[in-house]
């Protein structure tokens, strides 16, 4: 989905016009119509009012392929890459990953609790 898909997309999710979303992200209505129809492409400082408007991360607004979570924010590039390639598998080797990350998770949670003692 391109960007201006996409923002046509979170606004119609949100059932806006054109307007509300313009006045949410204090711009001109013809600017959003001019961004959804991919006529223009918005600033880096527009996209950051669009982001805020629509409470998703910039990764989600300019990159997210379709269906991905908007709220999911991972710092670590790499780890947020294993996830995108896991999510392709079958469900079977996605199962063992989740019960990897489990563990690894449990061993922490020992670990703080341990130190606490």
């Amino acid at each position: 989905m391109d960007l201006n898909e996409r923002i046509r997309s979170l606004r119609q999710e949100r059932k806006w016009t054109q307007a509300e979303l313009a006045d949410r992200a204090n711009i001109q209505q013809k600017q959003i119509s001019a961004y959804e129809t991919g006529q223009n492409s918005p600033s880096t400082e527009i996209l950051i009012r669009l982001v805020k408007a629509f409470d998703v991360s910039l990764d989600y607004l300019v990159f997210s392929k379709e269906g991905q979570n908007a709220k999911v924010q991972v710092k670590d590039r790499e780890l947020l890459r294993y996830f995108e390639i896991l999510d392709s598998y079958p469900e079977v080797e996605r199962s063992i990953a989740k019960e990897i990350l489990d563990l690894v998770m449990a061993k922490h949670k020992f670990k703080e609790l341990a130190s606490n003692i």
